[in-house]
């Protein structure tokens, strides 16, 4: 692998020689810092994890942002698949993460974790984690928000929001000036609220903080069902309704687009990948649409997808999308599969002058991820990838 081949270049600049002996030491506790993170930073994550077992100070520079920064800036990083899903009969979710060579799920354990909406929340994954944004909690609305460090598999407890959520819709937008900025727009899920003009809260990343902003519009959303970023500008959104609106960051206002989707209760995991929307349709299809244009078409080549029960549909990576089922294995056994495909647009000619557009799919891996005889069903609530 990579990184073993770096920890084995290092170590040959390592050698000391003396008279009569030949004395090994290990390159990556006798370099400087600065060479010693260069190096470090170009081993795989999976080696990674195994080095901070064993070091303090692999241990140390392994969980430093700055550290990671590195991993990016040198692009030595690969998608980790994160799940959060509740199992049943077990009182709360959990998390788990796709390991990348076994392609199985593997629970995350968690020390001293919060507790956990079964229902309701929202989500936003960030460089180096996840947030779980409201939920309901013994059956009402909360402003609980937690994040989980996907570097450290720790999850800790922020700032709460100002205002009880559920249902709510959220996204991760970048300052139109400040790239590096990032905040977090949380849209609706306000119950019994007389006021919804102020339905909409910012969570500013770098100080912390919570913030109502005053939306102006002649309609509000009060349920965003899917929300998707188009830039750091502009926001779209579906209601449950299915009115379409867009909302501009720099006016805290919602525009109507004067369309409205047909039957948005059977469209579901909304995704813009590769400048195309895709959604999870009824009955194991997979549906796109260009953003301009609002007559959904059913991706070609997956018709095997139709004979299962797709719960969910995310991003894996810049290439490839996935797709979770479930399946009932030997002995009734509850099972969880998973497949990853790539996409492939193409035209067609049709009359003199008209031109088609399709989507093709392609599963390139599938497998079950998830065998266990001891849960009696799942509610797959999030799942979605990092590049780590």
């Amino acid at each position: 692998m990579k990184g073993r081949c770096t920890i084995q270049g290092c170590s040959r600049l390592a050698l000391k020689t003396r008279k009569n002996e030949t004395k090994k030491v290990c390159g990556l506790w006798s370099l400087p810092d600065d060479v010693f993170v260069d190096c470090l930073a170009q081993v795989s994550r999976l080696d990674l994890v195994a080095l901070a077992m064993v070091s303090r100070r692999h241990r140390f520079y392994a969980v430093s942002t700055r550290f990671w920064a590195l991993r990016y800036r040198m692009g030595n990083v690969d998608p980790y698949l994160y799940v959060f899903m509740h199992m049943h009969p077990d009182p709360s979710p959990c998390w788990f993460v796709l390991h990348p060579m076994q392609r199985r799920l593997k629970r995350i354990n968690l020390n001293l974790y919060p507790a956990t909406p079964v229902t309701g929340s929202c989500f936003v994954k960030t460089d180096l984690g996840i947030y779980t944004i409201g939920g309901l909690i013994n059956g009402k609305p909360t402003s609980e928000v937690t994040f989980l460090n996907c570097i450290e598999h720790t999850v800790y407890r922020i700032t709460p929001m100002k205002m009880a959520r559920s249902g709510a819709s959220a996204s991760l937008i970048e300052d139109g000036e400040n790239k590096k900025k990032k905040k977090i727009y949380v849209f609706g899920g306000c119950w019994d609220v007389a006021d919804s003009s102020n339905c909409v809260e910012v969570y500013d990343i770098e100080t912390g903080t919570w913030e109502l902003l005053s939306v102006s519009t002649p309609k509000m959303p009060l349920k965003i069902k899917e929300s998707m970023v188009m830039d750091e500008k502009h926001v779209y959104a579906v209601d449950e309704d299915g009115e379409i609106f867009v909302f501009l960051t720099s006016k805290s206002m919602f525009c109507a687009e004067g369309e409205k989707e047909t039957n948005p209760d059977d469209k579901n995991d909304w995704r813009l990948f590769d400048q195309t929307f895709f959604c999870r349709g009824v009955g194991g299809r997979i549906l796109w649409r260009l953003p301009r244009e609002f007559g959904w078409k059913e991706v070609k080549g997956l018709e095997e997808l139709q004979q299962q029960h797709i719960i969910k549909l995310c991003a894996f990576s810049v290439q490839r999308m996935a797709i979770f089922w479930e399946a009932q294995g030997p002995d009734q056994i509850l099972e969880l599969w998973y497949a990853e495909i790539t996409f492939k647009m193409t035209r067609r000619e049709e009359g003199e002058e008209e031109e088609v557009w399709e989507v093709w799919g392609n599963i390139e891996w599938s497998g079950a991820v998830l065998s266990d005889s001891s849960y009696t069903g799942l509610n797959l609530l999030f799942a979605d990838s990092l590049y780590l």
